[in-house]
């Protein structure tokens, strides 16, 4: 269906002209085909869909279609997702595909994807109304708010928090008389009025180093008290979580007395007090992060199944009721490091310089306390994590003896 060329029958909208990423669409009877165009690394993906609110572009509530291609294989994916949090899929939670919720399942179907020209290409088909309950339908006789983003998939062919994004409010009409307002080859762009408020896209700023910060470790003669405050916060975008651990990050993680996912160390036999402030309500997933420690680099207990469970060892932050449930103990008031939206991480070159510009938000209530003593039983490695979500934590380093 969609080439290079534009065809007398679609229309073609850009999206973010920094990488290229343009979306083309025609009505096709009870369906509509799109096609998502952009420049893509390997292991990223473009999303695009409607709004979770029909007066303006709002990530919650969204129905978005989430593509991307493994470059190595060359196959492609389309997944019919709902956007229920700003946060990771976790149960029936966060930004999840439509096929992990209870009655719903992915209504798209992929029908071409390429890479051409360095441009990832990746077409699908939907129907435009709601077949499920996560489903908004797509209509073809009056605007619509939009949504898009562009980021990272983790290792299990998972979205991770986004890299970019929508920026103000923009409207589509799926219904109107065809128009390409997109470049083509050799001609200039077409000078035409979009339908969109609340400014431009702005492009990300650009990245200010391909290394990973250098986070502090905390060594094993500090704190002298054994006393480590644990917070939430966010990721510190290319040179943070991802680049330091290796893996793909949802674009909340760990911070240890300030630090982001710092290594910690400590001494067999000594006794340990987290402070934690992760979140206390489990019905606000988003805000959720009881503490643990175990030897899984990956985290996300919760939601682990009972052969994945049968694999991993955790040493302190859950326990088992009387009826065999797994629940965590080291939850309290949630607090949050936040970045300054004019500050993306991005524009720093050192952990440090980044810290400076975060502020910290507390809720009302009472932390959370654990307290652990590592011994002779304890692997040289482990991991504090975060019960509900993957990947929001990093090593703890287990010694005989401090040489201060």
């Amino acid at each position: 269906m969609l080439n290079i060329e534009p065809q007398s029958k679609l229309n073609c909208e850009v999206l973010d002209e920094s990488i290229g990423l343009e979306v083309r669409w025609a009505i096709a009877g009870k369906s509509i085909v799109t096609q998502l165009v952009a420049r893509l690394n390997d292991g990223q993906y473009m999303a695009f869909g409607l709004s979770g609110d029909p007066d303006r572009s709002r990530m919650v509530g969204g129905d978005v279609t989430v593509t991307w291609m493994d470059h190595r294989s060359g196959k492609g994916y389309a997944e019919d997702y709902y956007l229920d949090a700003k946060s990771q899929c976790a149960g029936q939670r966060g930004a999840c595909p439509d096929r992990n919720l209870r009655r719903g399942k992915n209504n798209v179907r992929l029908l071409n994807s390429a890479v051409i020209n360095e441009f990832t290409m990746l077409t699908y088909r939907q129907p435009l109304a709601a077949r499920d309950r996560f489903d908004t339908t797509i209509l073809t006789n009056s605007s619509q708010s939009v949504i898009w983003a562009v980021g990272p998939v983790n290792s299990k062919g998972e979205v991770s928090y986004h890299q970019k994004r929508i920026r103000g409010d923009l409207y589509f009409d799926f219904g109107r008389i065809p128009n390409w307002n997109c470049p083509i080859a050799g001609k200039p762009a077409p000078q035409t009025e979009r339908v969109r408020s609340g400014g431009n896209v702005t492009p990300a700023p650009a990245k200010a180093s391909d290394q990973p910060w250098f986070i502090p470790p905390i060594q094993c003669f500090e704190p002298e008290d054994g006393v480590f405050f644990a917070q939430i916060g966010p990721t510190g975008g290319d040179s943070g979580y991802s680049s330091i651990t290796g893996h793909v990050g949802w674009g909340i993680a760990w911070y240890i007395n300030g630090l982001l996912i710092p290594e910690i160390h400590v001494v067999r036999g000594k006794t340990y007090t987290f402070v934690v402030e992760g979140g206390d309500d489990p019905q606000f997933a988003a805000g959720y992060h009881p503490f643990y420690i175990t030897d899984d680099p990956e985290g996300g207990y919760e939601f682990k199944s009972q052969e994945e469970r049968s694999r991993l060892k955790v040493f302190a932050g859950l326990q088992q009721t009387r009826r065999g449930q797994i629940v965590p103990v080291a939850t309290g008031r949630l607090c949050e490091w936040k970045e300054d939206p004019r500050q993306p991480a991005n524009q720093f070159s050192s952990f440090g310089a980044y810290q400076r510009s975060l502020s910290l938000n507390c809720q009302e209530g009472q932390p959370g306390i654990l307290q652990w003593t590592p011994d002779r039983h304890t692997p040289d490695t482990v991991y504090y994590q975060c019960f509900t979500h993957r990947f929001l934590g990093w090593k703890i380093i287990v010694h005989d003896r401090c040489n201060a």
